[in-house]
């Protein structure tokens, strides 16, 4: 009997225990409806996220420029801007690839990228760097003549970038019927890129200008390269006709044999003295000191024009014989007067 309180005691302790546990699972809360509406959309991580950073091209943040993202069917998914420092983060976007396409550059000397695909997945937001290239330039070449500034056509002008080591980024322009050419020139600097323009073949009827001309490219801007040229020199006055196809003359025409021994015909000419003694009364010929230097074509009428100056030698030297006869006659009457006076004059003494 003195067990008793102790069993008593027992026996309290184990009724309180289970009344304790039958009123814990009845305050358990049941599930709400907002509950099992979370259950149905994906986790926080099954999301997606995107980070885009822009800079220049000489690496400077480009705040402002706007960026599109599009489904595989075009639909614009999300869309910002980028801030002060350049950046424009998308968040809670599906893993997946999507479209990025930027819209603006936010500022007159940047221009825009190409569309391009990216790939998101779950977890940190992919980082996405762009550069912005600075807008080209607009050239414009212009040659023209030195003296009058009309626009020559058929100019070969080489455009490179000053002071390049090889021919990267060279290209040539060829001017048009107005004397000028246009293309884009491509920006590297804010404060601009330096070209030369070389003339490498020039129009034709012009001398080549050999004087490189340097230009400025800003981003942006219209630029002009203007090169003269000048005109070669051209005869002053005209040909009056064409040269006439055949000859003018007679090639068979032979020069007329003249008595005079200058005319330096090669043929002997006859003459006689006007010496009184008969030793000096005897013809001579004379030949010219030179050969003539020209000759004129044999033709048919050679031998007929030989026979004809055959004769006149042959006439040539009758005459000088009969003009020596008489001055022989004549010296001989002469002699004979001239000893019948002596012969009278003896006899009268």
């Amino acid at each position: 009997m003195k067990h008793r309180p102790l069993l008593f005691t027992a026996l309290a302790l184990t009724a309180a225990a289970l009344t304790g546990s039958a009123a814990t699972a009845t305050a358990a809360p049941s599930p709400s409806a907002e509950t099992t509406k979370d259950q149905g959309d994906p986790t926080p991580a099954d999301k997606a996220g995107l980070r885009i950073v822009k800079t220049d091209p000489e690496g400077q943040p480009a705040p402002g420029a706007a960026f599109q993202l599009l489904d595989s069917a075009g639909k614009t998914l999300a869309e910002g801007k980028t801030g002060a420092d350049g950046t424009l983060a998308f968040s809670d976007l599906t893993p997946g690839v999507v479209r990025l396409k930027e819209t603006a550059s936010g500022s007159p000397l940047l221009g825009t990228v190409p569309d391009q695909d990216v790939v998101v997945a779950p977890g940190e937001p992919k980082v996405l760097a762009i550069t912005d290239p600075y807008k080209s330039a607009g050239l414009t070449l212009k040659v023209t003549d030195r003296a009058t500034g009309k626009g020559l056509a058929g100019a070969i002008v080489n455009i490179a970038p000053k002071d390049a080591k090889d021919d990267k980024g060279a290209f040539t322009l060829t001017t048009g019927p107005d004397g000028t050419a246009k293309a884009p020139l491509p920006v590297g600097k804010k404060s601009g890129s330096a070209y030369t323009a070389t003339e490498t073949k020039a129009p034709e009827g012009y001398r080549l200008e050999t004087t490189p001309v340097e230009i400025t490219a800003k981003p942006g801007a219209e630029i002009t390269a203007a090169l003269t040229n000048t005109a070669t020199s051209k005869p002053t006055e005209e040909p009056t006709g064409k040269p006439s196809a055949k000859p003018t003359g007679d090639p068979t025409a032979q020069p007329t044999p003249t008595t005079s021994s200058s005319t330096g015909t090669g043929e002997p000419t006859p003459t006689a003295s006007s010496s009184n003694s008969p030793n000096t009364g005897t013809a001579t010929s004379t030949a010219p000191d030179a050969t003539p230097e020209g000759s004129l074509a044999h033709t048919g009428a050679d031998s007929t024009n030989g026979w004809l100056l055959a004769i006149g030698g042959l006439l040539l030297a009758a005459g000088g014989g009969a003009v020596y006869a008489a001055r022989r006659r004549k010296n001989r009457d002469a002699e004979a007067e001239a000893g019948t006076g002596q012969h009278r004059r003896t006899d009268d003494n």
